[in-house]
């Protein structure tokens, strides 16, 4: 929990009123991201900031500070981002082995759903599946993510980018998505972290 942070953003979108005019909205973001490296390295999914287009990044850490944010990396193809923040001395996460990851294992996921109001989450599940296939975005843009790890531990909208953990404490994916309709529950997909090692 130390390792995971919130990120919040905001993003300026010109939309065209009825009069034809064009006006700016600011639109603010919430998500997870978790310490990689002591010296301010952070992941977090591509989506979370915007596919690195935020207009502004805050990262806040377990202690409250919150500090400025900046992209340093962004993969939509991949839904990977990495952020930078100026601090030392932070304590960061192990990264497991997603390729030893089983069917059937416990698996802790962590993050902030719904806003940084229930920070730092934590819901539990098992590997429901493995290397499975889905189509995010909506109906102008959209990505298929392969080799993604299901769970039925809760990934709710804020969780994203955050850890999903096994009981060494040792992260094997990166919450990205989940699946929501009717009679659909246990539904998350991670990102499995060796795309991020190797």
């Amino acid at each position: 929990i130390p390792s995971v942070v919130g990120i919040s953003t905001t993003q300026e979108v010109i939309r065209q009123n009825i009069f034809g005019m064009q006006q700016g909205q600011l639109i603010q973001g919430v998500g997870t991201g978790f310490i990689v490296r002591e010296d301010g390295y952070i992941l977090t999914n591509s989506h979370v900031v915007d596919d690195g287009s935020a207009q502004t990044i805050t990262v806040q850490l377990t202690d409250g500070r919150e500090l400025k944010g900046t992209v340093l990396w962004s993969d939509s193809s991949l839904d990977l981002a990495i952020v930078k923040i100026d601090v030392d001395n932070l304590v960061a996460v192990e990264l497991g082995d997603s390729d030893k990851v089983n069917i059937g294992a416990y698996a802790v996921a962590i993050g902030n759903p719904f806003g940084l109001v229930f920070d730092r989450s934590v819901t539990q599940g098992v590997i429901s599946g493995l290397n499975r296939t889905i189509t995010v975005g909506n109906s102008t843009q959209s990505v298929t993510m392969e080799g993604l790890i299901q769970t039925d531990a809760s990934i709710n909208s804020g969780n994203s980018g955050g850890p999903l953990v096994n009981l060494d404490g040792n992260i094997v994916g990166i919450n990205s998505a989940k699946l929501a309709g009717i009679g659909v529950e246990g539904m998350g997909f991670s990102i499995p972290v060796g795309t991020v090692k190797y």
